[in-house]
């Protein structure tokens, strides 16, 4: 890859919002993408080390990023893909100040009669701290938006689904990144049924979605709301308009008769002209379209099984795209997931349709989100036939997308023969889905522990009270400012050097500081020592997990283990079976969420979210072979697998994710 800086374009919009710090992008660089997984349920043996636009443009596999999306956009640009994204949707933080978690439910306690108290199987894994100070959050979203505006197509749009903590300072960004004359909608999504019961003031039932776009020259299709339908099921009936279609043609238009009503020919408000030319006033005259009134004014049929719908406006509160309730079977245990409706909505309105782009010799629509989640845009994009591009900082988002995107393509896969067969009968033309996609982390966010998660889990032992507007310190303990260390390494000298830095910047700090880590390095002691004998305020203070007598007893991360069995059981098979599994995580975090009584784990599949397998692994890539993906959420993995194997020497590796998102990897050679 080209160690070279990628130029970003100046924002030249107006008006221009201002804030301490703002600072644009002049050039990023960016970094490698390492290849870990590859699903390829179609065996097309295609690696992709590198996805650079040029070598995916004429043989396409869609890709799942891991890592920060400012250091996957700049990746994206130097891969090439400048211009070549043609919708982007994001659904970014939204300032508002709280931790976003996932609710994870073991699988299938509940059907064995083991647990009686509904909550004693789900554990709650904080994902994301939306937790902000507004400069910091605005120089977040304008580098990114300044990065994705780069890598639109001039054809192209962009929705950042945002709600009213920050919707009015983000379209004062668009309105500079993209210029307000390329503001197309403020969208208002409904995203509660009903109003939450409070004391005071309007309860917030909607979310605003931004819509710009690179050019005036944007795909657009109109969008349609159905209507009622009449007493002969003829859709569309505009709500008390039904009479106006109360003419029927008797011709047996169709499956007649017909309903129609005779609309105006004749420009308003002179009169004097048809509203159609002469070629077609001859067609609609050769179908009998053309009727006169008594007064001999013209009149054209307008027939009711020919209306598409209403046209949809920027008020988005129908059913069809409604919120996801509690129980939703899209449920995937986001707090802020959107509804699949939504985003086909976006997509279908803003892409072209993949049989008329083949028709026209064009490239399939090309859809990136960088704040992935629960991966439904990727999801929907995979179900409409478009390309996608898929980025999350959470691991655990990274698995769900990828799980999701599984289960989507192996029922595709298996759709697809009876869709060919008819297809060749009707004679229509075959849409090519994209069956193979391959994740890629980009500059190393592979944590065996969630940031995030340790965070939450020390400030509930220790009693911190955290602080929802500093993006540096993580809370207080009594008087002093509390900083966290990252639990997957132990406290170094760089640490302590970026807390000196951070207190350079803040003079008028005279706190203490407190910091919390797992363990330390040698050199830490006497670092902290001379520290404090030097600085009377801003003192430092230690409280390693590990050893501390108040606080040692601490879920330190112990790595969750599998005992597998793999056995050749003909030339070309082999047997594969998980003998147990334990993941201490889940179950100290079962036991501390239920103080009451010690949960037990009858069935140790419970604990395991889904089984991948590679029949020839390289010690690098894996490429699923075979994935168990259970259906529903109360079901088990299978745990047994045969499967078929190289004739001669085969390296297996199966890779076993528990409910949490850690990763077990067992390799065999047989």
């Amino acid at each position: 890859m080209s160690e070279n800086k990628i130029k970003i374009t100046p924002a030249k919009g107006r008006p221009m919002l201002n804030w301490v710090g703002k600072k644009p992008l002049d050039y990023v660089k960016g970094f490698p993408s390492q290849l870990i997984e590859t699903f390829d349920p179609l065996n097309s043996k295609r690696i992709i080390e590198v996805p650079t636009f040029e070598e995916l443009k004429d043989n396409w596999q869609n890709l799942l990023f891991h890592g920060d999306n400012k250091d996957v956009l700049a990746t994206l640009l130097e891969l090439g893909f400048r211009g070549k994204i043609d919708l982007i949707y994001i659904d970014p933080p939204f300032k508002s100040g709280a931790d976003y978690v996932r609710k994870v439910e073991l699988r299938g306690l509940k059907n064995l009669g083991q647990i009686q108290d509904d909550e004693a199987s789900i554990l709650q894994q904080t994902m994301y701290f939306d937790i902000w100070n507004n400069d910091s959050y605005l120089q977040f979203m304008y580098e990114r938006l300044m990065l994705l505006k780069e890598l639109l197509s001039e054809t192209g749009s962009i929705y950042v689904h945002l709600d009213w903590h920050v919707g009015h300072y983000i379209k004062l960004l668009m309105d500079e990144m993209f210029g307000q004359e390329n503001f197309r909608s403020e969208i208002v999504w409904r995203k509660l049924t009903a109003a939450k019961a409070q004391s005071q003031f309007f309860s917030n039932v909607k979310d605003t979605i931004l819509f710009y776009s690179k050019d005036k020259n944007c795909i657009f299709n109109s969008q349609f709301l159905e209507g009622q339908k009449d007493d002969k099921n003829y859709p569309y009936i505009e709500k008390g308009t039904a009479r106006r279609y109360g003419s029927f043609d008797l011709t047996q238009r169709g499956n007649g008769p017909p309903r129609y009503f005779g609309d105006n020919l004749l420009h308003p408000p002179t009169g004097k002209h048809w509203i159609l030319n002469q070629e077609n006033i001859n067609k609609a005259m050769g179908e009998g379209r053309i009727i006169f009134t008594s007064s001999g004014l013209p009149r054209i049929k307008r027939y009711l099984d020919e209306k598409k719908g209403n046209y949809l406006g920027d008020l988005w509160i129908d059913n069809k795209v409604a919120p996801l309730s509690a129980n939703d079977s899209e449920r995937l245990g986001f707090e802020t997931q959107k509804p699949e409706a939504l985003l086909e909505r976006i997509i279908k309105a803003s892409t072209k349709d993949p049989e008329q782009v083949l028709k026209e010799g064009e490239n399939i629509p090309l859809i990136l989100d960088c704040f992935c989640g629960s991966g439904t845009t990727t999801a929907v994009a995979q179900k409409l036939g478009r390309r996608w591009i898929g980025c999350d900082i959470n691991k655990g988002a990274v698995q769900i997308t990828s799980k999701r995107l599984q289960k989507i393509i192996i029922d595709q896969i298996k759709n697809d023969k009876e869709n060919k067969k008819q297809s060749l009968l009707e004679e229509k033309m075959i849409i090519p889905k994209y069956n193979t996609f391959a994740v890629y982390k980009v500059n190393d966010y592979d944590l065996k522990l969630l940031k995030t998660e340790a965070i939450e889990l020390a400030i509930q032992h220790i009693g911190i009270q955290r602080i929802r507007t500093d993006r540096f310190f993580d809370g207080y303990l009594g008087k002093t400012l509390v900083k966290i260390i990252d639990f997957n390494h132990p406290l170094t000298l760089l640490d302590l050097q970026l807390i000196q830095d951070e207190l350079k910047k803040r003079p008028n700090e005279d706190r203490e500081i407190t910091i919390i880590c797992l363990g330390k390095e040698l050199t830490i002691d006497p670092w902290v020592e001379e520290w404090n004998k030097k600085h009377p305020v801003n003192k430092i203070r230690l409280i390693e997990l590990k050893t501390d007598k108040k606080y040692g007893n601490f879920l330190i991360h112990q790595p969750a283990e599998a005992k597998v069995k793999v056995e050749r059981t003909a030339k070309n098979k082999a047997l594969i079976e998980i003998q147990n599994f334990i993941s201490p995580t889940i179950i100290e975090r079962l036991n501390i969420d239920n103080k009451l009584f010690k949960v037990k784990i009858p069935d140790f599949r419970s604990m395991i979210d889904t089984v991948l397998i590679d029949t020839n692994y390289n010690g690098n890539t894996f490429l699923i072979v075979y994935s168990d993906v259970p259906e529903k959420k109360t079901d088990l993995v299978k745990g047994k697998y045969e499967i078929e194997i190289p004739a001669d020497k085969a390296k297996i590796a199966v890779k076993i994710i528990d409910m949490l998102g850690e990763e077990v990897l067992n390799v065999f050679e047989i």
